[in-house]
């Protein structure tokens, strides 16, 4: 690159480098080394998706219009919105790496400062783990190459995990460009050069982007490698805790063998598809991104067997409230193994999606059913300025680290698929209101904000759904709610949730349910609750098995906390629910059951002292709607499995006595915050494997129950009591806690369920189960 003389005589203002005069000298004459191409250069409406290369923090922040990534969001609390480069990340080599972009103050006038946040994760966090670094610095945050509102260039931290907003300037010295006029477009053209082992030099050139004269530049000298490896952001940000600019960036280029390039990173316009298989009826949705619908109304679903040259239309369906997708085929053949795509109906030549919808197996091999439920993607939220230690024992948490960025799961997700699942069940709690950022529920953005939210936890599972059918149910956070007694819908639209109902815009919560529950088989009953809001609850035959899907929440009734807890009368699953549980005892004659609901049908949890714990959210409320449900299943002679009390357990609910009703499985979270426990003191009659923690209970409730396994977290209950200052029961440490997944195979020859509980990150080809798992259990005791 060519210099100007007055950056000949400005060497004084080259900042940090002027401690080692001589690399700041040689830098100004330093040329290319590199050249650079286009990430992207389609041109798109106005538009939130801002395209397949581009992950925004977060959506309702960010918009594309044509080539340009504008930025809508500023001021205290939202600083620093970024927009990850997904198929772009800084590897270890010694080799160069150069980044371009336009940029502009969309706001003249106000202060901030825009640039590239080099480094993010370090290397530690996959791409799509560092793709969510956003507002705070910290551990592993990475350097800003920065260009202020005011006409500096500068280098800032972000790694700083003691002054997360201060963003402190590492050269000493700012370079100001002296011909720039605030609001005008400046190309930034990013450097990163070996210099000597182990080191890298980062310059940051700007120049007039329309009369390509360059105005300066910056030089941060002798960088160590390792912080030069991870991520790479756009980055738009007022000036810390005040009002301030907006910034867009167009023309985004990289080049360079330092820069890894892997265009599987890419994200839409599908994020990915989930089906379920009954008989001859295939539902499919396809989840899109936020994107044009005027210019894409609508997708197609094709598919052909396998083996087949050609593709066959299955149906058109139209866009719909949350970017979903729904497809209802009639007509089936699921005794076959097929091929899908999703294609643009103006053009069907390229694929948008593709994917296998597998045969039915029927009952020719051992079925097993993968379990999750309750996934944060983070263990503290990235709106958080500062973190410090939920009690005494946990470890310090680095904010851009794997102990905080749990997303995208990848070890839960390999060892889950170590077992080949043939079916995968989510009993809700999918995403939590306050992770990875605030509440959004109550403002102008609820619907954008909650599908950010949505869209981590696709992202994440979209590989292993796409090819097995799946079940979603929705629980109580999924509809934005820390508790919910559904009520049938009735008092929503009072203040509290223990009023009973649902609480936020009854539009938004259809569109949870649209996108969560498109593709389940078709409810018993459709009739809508009030509000005109879906219900579930159904049955379907897949894999030789017959299952049902309650909604233990939709219309259980709100508590009363003045009257007597035995003696208390209300619903849990409502009368059509079990006038629908009635009906399925007679249906698919000889074939083994299992119901999918959201929560034990009892209380299974112990306070510090070990006594029985009052939770009115668990579903031991109201006892005697809990007793006819566990009554109902108990005599379809059905396996329940279920998630939401984030506490891996295994118990047979009774109804007279303790184990005359059906087995409960429990599974664990698979990342969750809010800890439970049971540990019961004295110890109960009847243990199994001596193990203290299990036998004969009855809750608070008046529910007895028999507790054959428990996965309490690794720290008990009294210890974690004696040093918790909060009102709940909030762990981040995942070394504290026993977090994981279930697995259930059911297996026809030999005429009995297996059941096994996996700790996330233990390799299940030679690893332990936690302790009571597995269990076997036959069809018919």
């Amino acid at each position: 690159m060519k210099r100007r003389s007055f950056l000949k005589l400005s060497a004084g203002l080259i900042g940090s480098s002027m401690l080692n005069g001589c690399a700041g000298l040689f830098a100004s004459y330093r040329g290319d080394l590199v050249s650079t191409a286009p990430i992207d250069n389609n041109m798109l409406s106005k538009q939130v998706w801002l395209g397949a290369h581009f992950w925004g923090n977060r959506l309702q922040d960010w918009q594309r219009e044509g080539n340009e990534l504008i930025c809508i969001r500023e001021g205290k609390s939202f600083e620093a919105r970024t927009v990850s480069l997904l198929t772009r990340q800084l590897n270890s080599s010694l080799q160069s790496a150069r980044l371009k972009t336009t940029v502009r103050n969309l706001t003249p006038g106000e202060n901030g400062f825009c640039g590239f946040l080099l480094g993010v994760g370090k290397g530690e966090l996959t791409a799509k783990g560092a793709a969510v670094v956003q507002r705070a610095g910290g551990v592993n945050g990475g350097i800003i190459a920065a260009f202020e509102s005011s006409g500096k260039l500068s280098f800032r931290r972000f790694d700083d995990e003691n002054k997360p907003l201060k963003f402190e300037t590492i050269n000493r010295d700012l370079f100001t460009l002296k011909q720039y006029q605030d609001g005008k477009k400046i190309t930034l053209d990013c450097h990163i050069d070996p210099i000597e082992s182990e080191y890298f030099d980062i310059r940051l050139v700007a120049t007039d982007a329309q009369s390509g004269q360059e105005l300066g530049f910056a030089l941060l000298h002798k960088v160590p490698s390792e912080q030069l490896q991870g991520g790479i952001s756009l980055l738009s940000s007022s000036e810390p805790l005040g009002d301030g600019a907006r910034w867009g960036f167009s023309e985004i280029q990289t080049g360079g063998a330092k820069i890894t390039k892997n265009i599987c990173n890419t994200l839409g316009p599908v994020v990915g598809c989930m089906y379920t298989v009954n008989k001859e009826v295939l539902k499919l949705t396809c989840q899109l991104m936020p994107l044009d619908t005027q210019a894409l109304p609508s997708v197609s679903l094709e598919y052909k067997t396998q083996g087949d040259k050609n593709w066959r239309l299955a149906a058109n369906a139209k866009i719909e409230d949350g970017y979903v997708a729904r497809f209802r085929v009639t007509g089936w053949d699921y005794l076959h193994t097929h091929s899908y795509r999703i294609v643009d109906p103006n053009n069907a030549r390229d694929s948008l999606y593709h994917g296998t919808v597998a045969k039915d197996p029927q009952n020719s091999k051992e079925f097993a059913i993968a379990l999750y439920s309750c996934i944060i993607p983070t263990s503290k939220s990235l709106d958080n300025t500062y973190y410090t230690k939920l009690i005494a024992t946990e470890r310090e948490l680095g904010r851009y680290t794997k102990d905080n960025i749990l997303f995208p799961h990848t070890e839960l997700i390999e060892n889950t698929a170590y077992h080949n699942p043939d079916m995968y069940v989510f009993c809700g709690d999918q995403y939590y209101e306050t992770y990875p950022t605030r509440y959004g529920r109550h403002t102008p953005d609820a619907k954008l904000d909650t599908l950010y939210k949505w869209y981590l936890w696709y992202w994440a599972f979209a590989d292993s759904i796409k090819d097995k059918p799946t079940i979603i149910l929705a629980d109580d956070h999924d509809v934005l709610q820390g508790n919910l007694w559904g009520d049938g819908g009735e008092n929503s639209d009072k203040a509290k949730e223990e009023d009973g109902g649902f609480k936020w815009d009854k539009d938004l919560i259809r569109m949870v349910y649209r996108i969560q529950h498109g593709h389940n088989p078709d409810p018993y009953d459709p009739t809508p609750i009030k509000y005109g809001i879906p219900v579930a609850y159904a049955t379907f035959e897949y894999g030789g098995i017959s299952f049902a899907i309650v909604e233990d929440r939709k219309f259980k009734s709100p508590p009363d906390y003045k009257a007597d807890k035995l003696a208390t009368t209300g619903e849990l699953l409502g009368q059509r629910q079990e006038e629908f549980l009635k009906a399925w005892q007679s249906m698919h004659p000889g074939k083994p059951k299992i119901c999918i609901t959201a929560s034990i049908w009892g209380s299974p949890q112990t306070d510090e002292k070990g006594e029985a714990l009052i939770d009115f959210d668990s579903n031991g409320y109201p006892a005697d709607g809990r007793t006819r449900a566990v009554k109902l299943v108990s005599e379809a002679n059905a396996l329940v499995i279920a998630g939401d009390q984030h506490l891996g357990l295994l118990a047979y609910q009774g109804i007279e006595d303790y184990d005359d009703g059906s087995l409960f499985f429990a599974g664990p979270a698979s990342a969750a915050f809010w800890q439970r426990w049971f540990e019961p003191k004295p110890a109960l009659t009847n243990q199994r494997n001596k193990d203290r923690n299990t036998g004969e209970f009855i809750d608070t409730f008046g529910n007895k129950m028999r507790v054959l396994a428990v996965a309490n977290p690794k720290i008990s209950h009294l210890e974690f009591a004696k040093q918790n200052n909060s009102w709940g029961k909030f762990l981040a440490d995942r070394e504290l806690k026993s977090e994981g997944y279930g697995i259930i195979k059911v297996n026809h020859k030999q005429q009995h369920y297996q059941l096994e509980c996996w700790e996330w990150r233990t390799d299940p080809a030679t690893g332990k189960q936690f302790a009571g798992w597995p269990y076997v259990k036959k069809f018919n005791k």
